[in-house]
This record gives C-alpha cells, sequence and structure tokens, in this order.
C-alpha cells in the first residue's frame, strides 16, 4: 500500500494555500485595509492544530469582521512527511462549518475521503478539484465538532489509493479544541 505524501517541493505552497483556503475569499471580498487598520492576518500554533484568521476591511460593513480556520495534519505511516492536511473553516458567518481534506495526487478518486472521529458518524468527503493536490470537501455540525473537542482518541481520514487499496491515517485531536475556542475570539 503507498501512502501518497506532499512532496516537499510541493508542501509549502500547498501547506500555505491550504491554510488561506477559506480566508482568502473572506478577505478578498472585505477589500484592502487602511494601514493603520489591525493585522490582516493571524497564526497560532495550539500543540497539533493551527489557527490562521483574517481580519476584514471595518469600512466594509458587508463583509464579516475576521474569519478563522482550524488546521491539523495527518503523518504518513513512516512518519516522515505530511499525507493529509484538515482543515475546518466558515467561510461565512451564516454558512455550515466546512471541512476540507488536503490529499496528495495517486489517490482513487470516486470513494471520495471520510473523516472519522469516536463515537460519531464519520463524514464523508467528496474530491472537488485535484491539481498539484486533491481536495474534498463536506459540510460538519455541530455535534460532530463536539465529538472532536472530546474525543480522547485520534480521528482518522480513509481513502483509497491509487491501488483501490485502503489507507486510514490518524490525525492527533490535541489542540483541537483550543484553537476551536480561539477561533471563536
Amino acid at each position: 500500500m503507498h501512502v501518497p505524501t506532499l512532496s516537499a517541493t510541493v508542501r509549502p505552497a500547498v501547506l500555505a494555500a491550504a491554510a488561506m483556503l477559506f480566508c482568502t475569499t473572506v478577505a478578498a471580498a472585505a477589500g484592502p485595509t487602511p494601514a493603520e487598520a489591525t493585522p490582516q492576518a493571524t497564526t497560532a500554533i495550539y500543540h497539533d492544530w493551527q489557527l490562521h484568521c483574517v481580519t476584514g476591511n471595518p469600512a466594509d460593513k458587508t463583509a464579516p469582521a475576521k474569519s478563522c480556520e482550524v488546521a491539523g495534519v495527518a503523518l504518513a505511516g513512516d512518519g516522515k512527511g505530511i499525507a493529509a492536511r484538515i482543515v475546518f473553516g466558515k467561510p461565512l458567518a451564516d454558512k455550515p462549518m466546512q471541512l476540507v481534506i488536503q490529499l496528495a495526487p495517486g489517490i482513487w478518486l470516486p470513494t471520495g475521503a471520510t473523516f472519522t472521529v469516536p463515537g460519531v458518524a464519520p463524514v464523508k468527503a467528496e474530491f472537488k478539484q485535484c491539481v498539484q493536490v486533491c481536495f474534498a470537501q463536506a459540510e460538519v455540525d455541530a455535534a460532530f465538532v463536539a465529538a472532536m473537542r472530546t474525543a480522547d482518541k485520534p480521528a482518522t481520514i480513509g481513502f483509497q489509493d491509487a491501488g483501490r487499496q485502503a489507507v486510514t491515517l490518524p490525525v492527533s485531536l490535541n489542540g483541537f479544541a483550543a484553537a476551536e475556542d480561539a477561533s471563536k475570539q
């Protein structure tokens, strides 16, 4: 079984792109921020999870004041490479929470990907696009997020590789609750 990993040459650009997945849409809609305004973007690390927030333009009353996302990774079986990136966020306040799973090429697209947290039904994510990496996306509800916050075991990402072999990757939830709490402040 081959676990595709994000290559060292693609990884920095891809991780930056994934970290901005939701926030870029909001920032673009908000327009430029005056120089004297608060910072446009902030990033913080909470154990195994990263919080990234973008501040909107205070002059634009239609844009949200702030949009945040929480991101984690799944390591390859050897622990030496990133096999997947997971991002949770709400692109707009009136829209549901979104889960985006980013995987390297070399996966079987028709089966999608699943994100499983102990104690709650798995979320099935459908692949939406592949460029240098593949993105699967799904909506998640409050009960799923609550289960992530309280789980005492790792979550998992499941998918099939190009040879149609099942792959399951553990995802640490250490720090998710703290990052999610901070995203609401």
